[in-house]
């Protein structure tokens, strides 16, 4: 296979997978674990044009405008808004833990339901 082939193929799938990963971050319905697959291929194709790099294969100017810029500005775009929804992630996580420390606290008081609508102190 040539390598200027397989280079061009790897930056336009790099690119098409970017602009499939926006589409999902910027979807408000997304969870952030649909993400992990597009952000597995993508580091997958970075693996892949990294060993090129490093095998002495250059970008073209054209190559860079067309597939790299465009990435790095779709980058630019996505990342505040995936690290918004991981510190909303981190602070739902405190929170049930925080939860689920009170529970274990006070038991099922909370929880509990009682058919008589009325709670009944069984201390003497």
């Amino acid at each position: 296979m040539n390598t200027d082939t397989s280079l061009e193929s790897l930056l336009n799938d790099f690119l098409h997978i970017t602009r499939s990963l926006e589409e999902r971050v910027v979807d408000e319905n997304s969870e952030p674990e649909e993400w992990i697959e597009l952000l597995d291929k993508r580091q997958e194709h970075i693996d892949a044009l990294t060993i090129l790099l490093s095998q002495g294969i250059a970008f073209t100017d054209s190559q860079k405008k067309s597939c790299l810029q465009p990435a790095y500005e779709i980058d630019l775009r996505i990342f505040p808004i995936m690290d918004q929804k991981k510190k909303k992630l981190e602070s739902e996580i405190i929170n049930l833990k925080k939860s689920k420390a009170a529970n274990q606290q006070y038991g099922d008081y909370g929880n509990s339901y009682s058919p008589y609508g009325a709670f009944f102190d069984t201390k003497k």
